[in-house]
């Protein structure tokens, strides 16, 4: 009887043990899952670890529901990178509209009866490397590089490619008269190609002797006119036969930021479709533009708009034939509903008739500019 007894402790407490074991255990995983971005693979130990990180759990949409299988393998996913003083309320509202459930894999296409597969698509993976794309990736070329005012993605909606997939770079070379500067530059030039210090020294004072040359007759033609002699130069000019050389230049002044947009006809074939295109609109709408924050000075200031990033996908990983793009912001968002021939569907509640088709254009500008060392990289 006490053998019995005792045994019957000895198991009570190794479960009361296991049980306490899994209890700590779950406590651990539920910390690293808070922690950590559904998008990213868990690796604490990363440089860029702190831009990973992601405290929210963040929800996703597609259109079409079966995007991602073989008949619709490509796709966009847009990330919508929140500003940090808002992603409370953003994942708030995001919830509210979208719900938090996650998309889920339905099949791996490995297995044998796996005709069909839906990819998960708010985890994109890198083909190449064979690792989750990064998300919150801070611009490189930006004041804010250091210091991101956008790290936290809150939300994610995967579209179908769109025909015509356009990306233009470019960059401003302006037209410009260099003047005295420009004789000064081709002093400069002309000296630094003499074969030897005596004929570097000729050509400096050769030089210097045209600039004050220049420089008399401008003081003195400037005090001719001022005095109301005329155009004292033009006479110059046609007395003389010379015309002053304005050293007429092309010059590098700028690059251009690209500029992204899409076009998406959404054609719903039943009730649900109907509600996956309003909130899929309804979310665009809302990260574009900025909140007021009555915290400061009674709503002097706005907090800016969200960010978005950009990836073109293929059966679940980035299709890397394409342009990468860097961080956005969305800066027009047109919305046109019906075709060409206004068709709704019947009644489903009291909110009215459905459209059958909305066009939705999406205009999106990129934060930052392209240089050598991104466009090596893939932009």
């Amino acid at each position: 009887m006490a053998s019995i007894k005792l045994g019957s402790l000895l198991s009570l407490g190794s479960g009361i043990l296991k049980n306490a074991l899994a209890s700590q255990q779950s406590k651990s995983m539920a910390q690293d899952l808070l922690k950590t971005s559904k998008l990213e693979l868990r690796d604490k130990k990363a440089p860029t670890a702190h831009m990973q990180s992601d405290p929210l759990e963040f929800t996703n949409i597609k259109f079409p529901r079966d995007l991602g299988n073989t008949d619709q393998g490509h796709y966009m996913i847009f990330y919508i990178i929140s500003n940090n003083h808002s992603k409370f309320a953003d994942k708030q509202f995001n919830e509210q509209l979208l719900g938090s459930a996650f998309v889920t894999e339905t099949g791996t296409g490995d297995q044998a009866g796996d005709v069909e597969t839906t990819y998960n698509v708010a985890r994109l993976r890198d083909g190449r490397t064979n690792t989750a794309v990064k998300i919150g990736r801070p611009t490189k070329n930006s004041v804010t590089s250091t210091r991101p005012t956008h790290s936290v993605a809150t939300a994610a909606v995967a579209l179908y490619m769109p025909p015509g997939i356009n990306v233009k770079y470019s960059v401003d070379n302006g037209q410009t008269e260099l003047g005295m500067a420009g004789l000064g530059v081709k002093t400069f030039a002309d000296m630094s190609g003499a074969a030897n210090d005596e004929a570097q020294m000729d050509a400096f004072l050769s030089g210097l002797k045209g600039v004050g040359l220049e420089a008399t007759k401008r003081i003195g033609v400037g005090a001719l006119e001022a005095l109301g002699a005329g155009d004292v130069g033009g006479a110059i000019t046609k007395v003389t036969g010379f015309a002053e050389n304005p050293f007429s230049e092309v010059v590098f002044e700028k690059v251009n930021h690209r500029a992204f947009n899409y076009t998406f006809n959404l054609t719903a074939r039943n009730k649900e479709e109907v509600e996956d295109i309003n909130k899929i609109i309804t979310l665009f709408k809302y990260h574009m533009h900025p909140s007021l924050n009555f915290d400061v000075a009674g709503g002097r200031y706005f907090k800016v708009p969200s960010e978005f990033e950009i990836h073109y996908a293929y059966q679940g990983q980035l299709n890397n034939y394409l342009n990468k793009i860097s961080r956005c912001v969305l800066t027009g968002c047109e919305i046109q509903y019906g075709g060409e021939e206004f068709t709704t569907f019947r009644q489903f509640d009291n909110d009215g008739a459905a459209p059958v088709q909305i066009s939705m254009t999406l205009s999106f500008t990129e934060t930052e500019i392209m240089t050598k060392e991104t466009i090596a990289d893939g932009y």
